[in-house]
């Protein structure tokens, strides 16, 4: 264990300074993003981190996409895109959570559960780093009325496209990795991901001061359960 805690650990503080050097996280974001990195590595292997990059990667470039735009009109992600520690901490701890009972227990079910749970953090940041480009006004989830970008609980049809792209595309990977056993199960961790972030849109408007962090957390626990309740 020691040993691939060690190896665990110069992947991923290689990883974290990269990240840092190219403007993806602060410096508490790569430091929290090394915490959390170095447990999936230890846990799952390169298959999990594979996972985690993917999310780290991708959402990264989705927050830079068009982001001088969502600055000039106030939506855009604080201190320039960078993810900070509690970021890192609100969309990947129930990822963790699920890579440790995945080792102790070699459990597909908590395998298949961290994919979902690092979709449906993909799948969120893509619906709302996409949706606030949308040319069309985003409509409240609960009433369906025009409400300004940004705004909790706001969707649009070119955000949740690229929520289900999101989730597809983690739940795919995980597949190929060995992480998610089977096709059909493929599914599964697919559709549990998408639906972790009608969740999160939900909450975001019955109860917008409840704060980003503890949504995002919901949405992953949410995309997990459902993967245990089911596989």
């Amino acid at each position: 264990m020691f040993g691939d805690l060690a190896e665990a650990s110069l992947v991923t503080g290689t990883f974290a300074g990269l990240a840092y050097h190219l403007g993806m996280v602060s410096r508490g974001g790569a430091l929290g993003g090394l915490v959390v990195g170095a447990l999936i590595y230890a846990c799952l292997g390169p298959q999990g981190f594979a996972v985690l990059a993917l999310f780290v990667v991708g959402g990264s470039i989705l927050t830079r996409l068009g982001y001088r735009s969502k600055h000039g009109r106030g939506i855009a992600q604080s201190r320039g895109g960078r993810r900070g520690a509690r970021n890192a901490l609100a969309n990947c701890g129930v990822a963790v959570a699920c890579a440790l009972f995945a080792a102790l227990t070699a459990s597909e079910a908590f395998a298949a559960a961290f994919v979902a749970s690092l979709g449906a953090a993909f799948a969120d940041t893509a619906e709302s780093e996409v949706g606030q480009l949308a040319r069309r006004t985003p409509r409240l989830i609960t009433t369906l009325r025009k409400v300004p970008p940004g705004m909790d609980g706001a969707v649009s049809v070119p955000g949740t496209l690229a929520g289900i792209t999101a989730a597809g595309i983690t739940a795919l990977l995980g597949l190929t990795l060995g992480l998610v056993p089977g096709p059909g199960v493929t599914f599964i961790v697919a559709g549990a991901a998408f639906f972790g972030t009608v969740v999160d849109s939900l909450l975001g408007a019955l109860t917008p001061r409840i704060g980003n962090e503890v949504t995002n957390v919901l949405c992953t626990l949410v995309a997990a359960g459902l993967v245990l309740a089911f596989v």
